[in-house]
Formats: C-alpha cells, structure tokens, sequence
C-alpha cells in the first residue's frame, strides 16, 4: 500500500482518534501531516513489512506526536502574568500577591538569556530539536553524537530551562507555589 492510499483511508479515523483524545480539529490535522512527513523522511529505512502496513504505521506516528506535544505543552508553558510579590505594577490577585503582565519583549529576553547559560553542547543540541524541529536522529547526525546522547542533553537543557525560567511557567514553579 502507498502512502498516498493510507493517508486517504486512515486519514479520517486518526484525526478522530486525535480528537477523541484532547486535540483541537486544527492540530489533529497538523498531527497527521506531521506523522505523514516523518514517514516518507525514513521510507527508505522502512522494511517491506512496515511498508505493507502504512496506516498502523501512520496512526503510531500520529499517536506518538500528540502524546510529545502533550507532554511538551505540560513542561513549558508560558502565562501572560507573572507572580512578583515584591512588584507593584498590576495591582493585587486573589492570594495577595502582585502581578504583572509579561511583556513579550521581556520574555523573549528572558529566554535568549538562559539560553545563553546553557554549556554549548546543550544549547546546540536544543536549538536543533526544538527551534530547528529537527528530530533526534537529524540531530545526531548533524552533531557527531549518538542518539541516545541527545536525549540526553534535550533532557538536561529542558531541567536547565525550566529552573532557569520557571517564574514565567504555569507548572510547578516556587513563585507560582502557595
């Protein structure tokens, strides 16, 4: 079966899946082009038995790529405010403390800036995955090092950049903590 024929068959059933799931109509969609993208990057490495098989082959894509934007979206999500219990700019919330809209200008600064502290090899091996949407293997290829290495440093990169800007995240950071 052809890619092309897959898509077309499971398409639909895994936008629904996806949907069924959490994820909005749009970016089910965006998952699925996604998944599509990623298969035909590595058909050549595919074994004619995967090959016959394209529309699993396409669900688990899709799968996996919603279940990581899940898990991305949980670990570094930036707010519009940000807790300052020493700062009065915005007045007061519920709990007392003060707030103040964060300014994108600021924000982006913020992370230019702990991006800058991170050892090269991290800050290489991030800026590839995740600004250059690389994947893992492209990212080794491109870096000499071997896969499992990369995760490694996206992991340590990720730990560095959310303790480095946790103040600026709805997770669980120390000023969002009662």
């Amino acid at each position: 079966m052809d890619l092309e024929r897959a898509y077309q068959e499971a398409g639909p059933k895994i936008v629904g899946y996806l949907v069924a799931t959490g994820a909005d109509e749009a970016t089910a969609r965006d998952l699925l082009h996604d998944a599509v993208v990623r298969i035909m990057r590595r058909m050549n490495e595919r074994s004619e038995r995967e090959a016959d098989n394209l529309p699993a082959l396409l669900f688990t894509a899709a799968r996996n790529l919603r279940k990581n934007r899940v898990r991305d979206d949980a670990r570094l999500t930036f707010v519009d405010e940000v807790r300052d219990d020493d700062c009065g700019l915005a007045g007061e919330g519920g709990d007392g403390a003060a707030y103040f809209v964060a300014d994108p200008v600021y924000v982006r600064r913020r992370l230019k800036s702990a991006l800058a502290r991170l050892p090269d090899a991290l800050r290489e091996t991030y800026t590839l995955y995740q600004v250059g949407e690389r994947s893992v293997r492209e990212v080794a290829e491109m870096t000499g090092a071997s896969e499992n290495l990369v995760k490694v440093r996206l992991h340590r990169a990720k730990t560095s950049l959310r303790r480095l800007l946790g103040d600026l995240s709805t997770g669980r950071s120390q000023l969002h903590a009662h």
